[in-house]
């Protein structure tokens, strides 16, 4: 599922994208193509800055220590610290690249938004069904 951010949510639905597409151009030659999609993994991303390299020290604008950001941060961060096992998701991985799985998902968490947005989408198909496109 897709944030608040709209250039992260481009970038989500572009990897799915590039991967359904990839999946379909690559089966005739027997490569299989799978998309990652995790739920909140216990990783590292809240602590990225660690990896940028010194010349770019003080590019970024330093991370506010109060207010609603600051509240969304660490919330976030608790969140991500009590989040899935990598190693576990690392074993989800493997058995959907050998079992050729087109999507690999972490958890059941963001399933009820994902069948509600495809009813909307369904809602859509609805709404012109039975009805003869003109040509």
């Amino acid at each position: 599922m897709s944030g608040e951010s709209n250039a992260y949510n481009v970038s989500k639905y572009g990897v799915v994208a590039l991967s359904e597409g990839l999946r379909r151009e690559l089966a005739p030659r027997g490569i299989g193509v799978s998309v990652l999609c995790p739920g909140v993994i216990r990783t590292q991303i809240m602590n990225s800055r660690r990896n940028l390299p010194k010349r770019f020290e003080g590019g970024l604008p330093a991370l506010p220590t109060s207010g609603p950001r600051a509240e969304w941060i660490n919330m976030l961060r608790e969140r991500i610290s009590q989040g899935i096992d990598p190693d576990y998701v690392g074993e989800l991985v493997r058995e959907g690249v050998e079992k050729d799985l087109p999507y690999i998902f972490t958890d059941l968490e963001f399933e009820p938004m994902i069948e509600a947005r495809f009813a909307a989408i369904k809602q859509g198909f609805d709404h012109i069904r039975g009805r003869t496109p003109k040509r």
